[in-house]
């Protein structure tokens, strides 16, 4: 009796081995580490938006693993070490022949500028010349289909100083990062004395221009047509019943989840 326990014992965890329950399916999701608001990964926990959107995404449990740079994230997804991530279309320089791409959950608008003492003020005047952004921004492609010269920079502070050295001669940012940095240098937005000519000339212009509108926020599968309708699913529900919409505004203060 106790050997006929045994072996149903065995016989059960095998079985178990070859058909586990779905009760223990996971998704593994890769993530920036330092991308806030939407990712940043300390102490082992994932926080932003994107872990957030994830959970929500699915009633499977959420694994998250966290890379430095975009360029990781894109060579996780082809080794399989991950079945998720997320970014902007642009960010991935995504080829459609061998990544699956959702459906945009965000439109991130960007914000082209200047300064006030700059000479070039639209697109085609700025035509092959050099234009700051952010290393890990969302901009590179964006910036190259105008015949614009993207230069990278490892935070705003650099790029600022690189377009007050003539060194670029306009920058790109997110709305959110641009909005915020203006926040934090209250000199660019108004000189404290109106009739000091250094003053006005650090002043920040947009350039507006149809061109430069926004990134679209997707997640990217590889290889993987199930999951990527299960996504596109999640996300048009999460649109429809206002998910989007409240993540959005928590973490970035207002709503782009439309364009």
């Amino acid at each position: 009796m106790k050997q006929k326990k045994i072996l149903a014992a065995l016989f059960a965890a095998f079985f178990i081995m070859l058909f586990p329950s779905n009760a223990n399916a996971s998704m593994t999701v890769g993530i920036l580490k330092d991308n806030s608001p939407y990712s940043t990964f300390y102490h082992r926990k994932a926080r932003g938006l994107e872990p957030e959107l994830a959970k929500k995404m699915t009633d499977d449990s959420v694994i998250f693993k966290a890379y430095d740079t975009r360029k990781q994230l894109e060579s996780a997804l082809k080794k399989r070490r991950i079945q998720i991530a997320f970014g902007s279309i642009d960010a991935f320089n995504v080829n459609q022949d061998v990544f699956d791409v959702s459906e945009p959950y965000l439109y991130e608008p960007n914000v082209l500028f200047r300064r006030s003492d700059g000479k070039r003020k639209t697109i085609k005047k700025l035509a092959n010349k050099p234009v700051g952004m952010l290393k890990d921004g969302n901009q590179t492609y964006l910036l190259k289909n105008v015949l614009l010269k993207p230069r990278s920079f490892k935070n705003i502070k650099t790029m600022d100083k690189a377009l007050t050295d003539g060194k670029i001669y306009a920058a790109i940012l997110s709305d959110y990062d641009y909005s915020n940095y203006l926040k934090d240098h209250p000199e660019h937005v108004k000189a404290a004395d109106a009739t000091n000519d250094e003053q006005t000339a650090e002043l920040f212009v947009k350039i507006s221009d149809p061109a430069i509108t926004s990134s679209q926020f997707v997640a990217v599968t590889y290889k993987n047509e199930k999951l990527l309708t299960k996504i596109n699913s999640a996300i048009v529900s999460m649109h429809d019943n206002g998910t989007l919409q409240e993540l959005s505004q928590k973490y970035l203060s207002k709503d782009i989840s439309l364009q």
